[in-house]
């Protein structure tokens, strides 16, 4: 058989969930089986491919529209068999001019995302919305991370047929790999939380919650637009000695091993992925109803390690009512809560079958 020729998209190397998960599925494709080319509309962002940098194309350019003629005529140059795109706005643009691709060329679309608060929330939502519910069911196959989002794609029009559900993977022994316990001093509740600081990750949301906890503090892992804001948030409510902005960090492993709990307040995710890798920390996770893909982890989660509150009143009595970890003087990695999960060379198989899948219905 020959090998498959796929092209892989994404903007940046951003440390987002989304980039991870990628990036992981084309370290542990098997390469025997396709030839893989990855076209970043620019390389800035601290994560590193894992492939040959010839396998690279780096468009350097800072907006998608700018770089979108550059990224068709690249396509059409290389003739892939299949494209894998991730982020709506390349999706929803690739499957616009699909015609003027190489006509076997096959789109697999993997949403990161719950569609509607997503579209909701986004610059030129309407237009989204009617673009993104008129173009999508031309993808070859879409990838979902939830049962949750399974369900409103369905509800959206979407054939079954078309959907495919492959949760986002863990790397299990990697991530338990820690060199070091980075914990804010003393002897309180120390909260870790990380991500964008967007609004969708509605990090103010847990801010306004800390005011009402004594002897409690928070560690924010990120950097974003919201940054000020978040700031100034904590100075109104005079909590500013509780929140710790830290930035992007590398070693971000090492706070959350050491955390007592990792709070993820977002108003919307698809399958978050620093909430799975937390629990393969041994750091149990609180976090809110409106995060429905994690109804589909409960079953694989320890006991009382995934709580899932109805909001803020909710949490913040449960917050009230933990104490830290019994060994913060000595901190230790603590068991894995996170059991018989999807690991990368799961994910990269079961994406495999759906790969194959399109290939095979171009070519037979």
């Amino acid at each position: 058989m020959k090998k498959i020729f796929i092209i892989i998209i994404l903007p940046s190397l951003a440390g987002g969930g989304a980039e991870k998960v990628i990036l992981s599925l084309m370290e542990n494709l098997n390469t025997d089986n396709y030839n893989i080319l990855l076209i970043l509309i620019n390389s800035s962002g601290p994560l590193e491919p894992k492939i040959l940098k010839n396998n690279i194309i780096d468009l350097k350019l800072s907006k998608f529209r700018k770089a979108f003629p550059s990224l068709i005529q690249t396509i059409i140059k290389n003739k892939p068999d299949v494209i894998i795109s991730t982020f709506p706005h390349i999706t929803l643009s690739l499957l616009f001019v699909k015609k003027l691709l190489p006509k076997n060329t096959s789109i697999i679309a993997r949403e990161p995302n719950m569609v509607n608060p997503s579209l909701s929330n986004s610059p030129f939502s309407f237009s989204l919305k009617i673009l993104h519910k008129l173009l999508l069911p031309f993808a070859n196959k879409v990838i979902v991370n939830s049962q949750a989002m399974y369900t409103d794609l369905a509800k959206r029009g979407i054939k079954t047929s078309r959907l495919e559900l492959i949760h986002n993977p863990v790397d299990h022994e990697n991530i338990r790999k820690i060199n070091s316990f980075i914990r804010y001093p003393g002897n309180g509740l120390r909260l870790i939380s990380a991500g964008r600081l967007v609004y969708q990750k509605g990090f103010d949301r847990i801010i306004n919650i800390l005011k009402n906890i004594k002897n409690c503090h928070l560690t924010i892992l990120g950097e974003g637009k919201e940054l000020k804001n978040l700031i100034h948030l904590t100075e109104i409510l005079n909590i500013k000695d509780k929140v710790d902005f830290k930035g992007y960090i590398k070693e971000s492993n090492s706070y959350i091993a050491a955390a007592d709990f990792f709070i993820l307040p977002s108003r919307w995710e698809g399958l978050p992925n620093v909430a799975l890798e937390s629990l393969a920390l041994g750091t149990p996770v609180a976090t809110f109803k409106e995060i429905e893909g994690l109804q589909d982890i409960l079953p694989f989660a320890e006991e009382k390690s995934l709580n899932i509150f109805n909001d803020e009143y909710q949490m913040e009595l449960f917050l009230k009512s933990i104490k830290p970890r019994s060994d913060y003087k000595d901190i230790g990695l603590r068991q894995n809560l996170l059991k018989q999960y999807n690991n990368p060379k799961d994910y990269a198989l079961k994406f495999s079958k759906v790969i194959e899948g399109v290939f095979f219905e171009k070519h037979t």
